[in-house]
């Protein structure tokens, strides 16, 4: 009986597993590229809070940001810039709201005063910037007609005497500052209100000046009277005279 051979065993070793994370990471991916540019987190809604006087809607357009955007990639840094440019607006800030949802909360300028340019009139805010250009000064707040030079909408001078007049404007009782219209005789700021010529002087110290007179026009001043604070800790009455006394002197 013949042997028979024997078999050489070889030892078959598994091919080796590759890992699964690039898989799961490729997966993770596609689906968040999905996620992100699934209508569910596209812009829908862009809600603009606080702005009455500021065209905020057309600066936000002018972003390219409408209906559609894709809300991660929104710059609400560059919609935040375009807004601020409006003359009106003070302050902006602007949020994403998942998942659709874009606010733009607006903090507008308060008007104080108009004043008058070579040109047109300037109406000025409470913070001292030029919000608008008109070729007539509205109603409802000072006016002061001193020839200052032209400004556009959004310059914040620094002059002293605009500063003043800010100031003022700011101290006035509203009902009062509505009733005046400043104007310059010489180098000095006159006024009239309820029939009183009111002599402030110098442009400086106006909102000492401001309160002075506002607490004069509560007593009883003589009908016609002139009110002079051009030093406002020493305020005087200056009565009409007598039209028979200045006959008979």
């Amino acid at each position: 009986m013949i042997d028979a051979p024997e078999r050489e065993r070889i030892p078959v070793t598994a091919p080796p597993r590759r890992p699964l994370w690039p898989w799961v990471a490729g997966a993770l991916v596609v689906a968040a590229g999905l996620v992100l540019h699934s209508p569910w987190l596209s812009v829908s809604e862009i809600d603009i809070v606080g702005a009455s006087r500021a065209d905020a809607a057309r600066r936000v357009a002018s972003t390219g940001v409408g209906p559609g955007a894709i809300l991660i990639w929104v710059d609400t840094g560059e919609i935040a810039a375009a807004v601020r440019r409006d003359p009106w607006v003070a302050d902006v800030r602007v949020e994403r709201v998942w998942p659709d949802r874009l606010v733009v909360e607006v903090a507008e300028r308060e008007p104080a005063l108009w004043i008058e340019g070579l040109g047109h009139w300037m109406l000025v805010s409470s913070d001292g910037a030029v919000v608008e250009i008109a070729s007539e000064p509205g109603p409802g707040i000072l006016r002061a007609a001193l020839a200052f030079d032209d400004r556009r909408a959004g310059d914040v001078p620094v002059e002293p005497v605009w500063a003043e007049l800010v100031e003022m404007a700011g101290v006035l009782p509203p009902e009062l500052a509505a009733r005046m219209t400043l104007i310059l005789v010489g180098t000095e700021v006159w006024t009239e209100v309820d029939g009183h010529p009111v002599r402030f002087g110098h442009p400086i110290d106006m909102a000492d000046k401001s309160r002075a007179l506002a607490a004069l026009l509560e007593e009883d001043l003589p009908p016609g009277s002139t009110i002079d604070v051009v030093s406002p800790r020493r305020p005087t009455v200056v009565p009409v005279p007598n039209p028979r006394s200045e006959v008979e002197g």
